[in-house]
């Protein structure tokens, strides 16, 4: 019995732990992913004249929003279809995990590289 105990114990701690540690990397790439879609969303012809208006929390609590919701989407089709298809949990979850983080981490450093190329652009033609 105590060894059950035990066992069951260190299990769901590191399943937590896990699950702990997926949840602020996951917040650290938003915030990195918000700081470089905000100066990106100012000089980009793609974002609507109705969201550049927002005052910047506004901005910031519109951007978190996208980011929860495609969160919630994303883990919910990943559930349900690890359910429904007898799926191994662990694997899919990190696959999805994986792909969900890293996707959000390719899209901050899109933002970023326009960003950078638009801004640089913009210097190098001042000093000319």
């Amino acid at each position: 019995m105590m060894e059950w105990l035990v066992r069951h114990g260190v299990e769901k701690g590191c399943t937590c732990a896990l699950l702990f540690s997926m949840c602020f990397l996951t917040s650290v790439v938003a915030q990195y992913c918000e700081f470089h879609f905000l100066r990106f969303a100012k000089q980009s012809p793609y974002v609507p004249e109705a969201f550049k208006a927002l005052t910047a929390d506004d901005q910031r609590s519109a951007f978190y929003q996208v980011v929860v919701l495609a969160a919630i989407g994303v883990w919910s089709t990943t559930v349900f279809v690890v359910h429904v298809g007898d799926l191994p949990s662990r694997s899919v979850l990190g696959i999805v995990y994986s792909c969900f983080t890293g996707g959000l981490f390719g899209l901050a450093h899109y933002f970023k590289q326009n960003g950078l190329v638009e801004g640089s652009t913009a210097a190098s033609s001042r000093s000319t």
